[in-house]
């Protein structure tokens, strides 16, 4: 079985952080869908996600960081990312950007990108005030299904596969996050998501 714990616990994110600590596997809210996930610089614990949601390997596995100080540890923050950085972080953008400090190949599928976001969700900012590493943030679901909105749905697709379930109730329907890549010219739109194409115009040349 599965632990759950509500969001609004005050014990919640404690909880968590343990279980990632211990190398486990969650499944936490976000402003934009659940999401799926372990310590991203522990390699075994990123595999786990792999199977647990029947994905290809070869596809990278997206990170959430603290703030931009933890960003600019993990990527190379462009003149660019820090535009968008400044009107849209925290947020449903994920910026895709050169990787600059060692993480799991797991992570970048050996690309030498990575895709990463801030996160406002409250349950996320208490969750780092604990923990000092990124976190993975692949939607929870499984690889090509739609995704799931309701704490039934991941209850019942995920319990007895993941360590912990943080209970936030039926999240609001969302695209996910607007996911951008900035390491080609011009910038290149890999998913349209909650923020759209037209207003991202204003911020990059296309």
């Amino acid at each position: 079985m599965t632990e759950v714990v509500k969001e609004k616990d005050s014990e919640s994110s404690q909880r968590a952080a343990s279980v990632l600590r211990e190398g486990g596997v969650i499944i936490y809210p976000t402003e934009t869908l659940y999401g799926m996930g372990v310590l991203a610089l522990n390699g075994e614990s990123v595999k786990k996600i792999f199977n647990i949601k029947d994905r290809f390997y070869g596809k990278p596995i997206p990170i959430l960081v603290r703030d931009r100080e933890m960003l600019s540890q993990f990527v190379e923050v462009t003149e660019e990312a820090l535009q968008l950085i400044d009107r849209f972080l925290p947020g449903p953008l994920t910026l895709v950007l050169r990787q600059k400090k060692d993480l799991p190949d797991i992570i970048s599928a050996g690309t030498g990108k990575v895709a990463v976001r801030i996160s406002g969700h409250p349950f996320v900012r208490r969750l780092f005030d604990l923990i000092s590493e990124p976190l993975t943030s692949t939607s929870a679901n499984i690889s090509g299904e739609e995704n799931l909105f309701s704490f039934d749905e991941i209850y019942m697709t995920f319990n007895g596969k993941v360590d912990l379930i943080v209970d936030s109730g039926n999240l609001p329907p969302s695209k996910g996050s607007t996911v951008i890549d900035l390491t080609v010219k011009p910038p290149r739109i890999v998913r349209e998501g909650d923020i759209g194409r037209d207003i991202l115009k204003g911020f990059l040349e296309w």
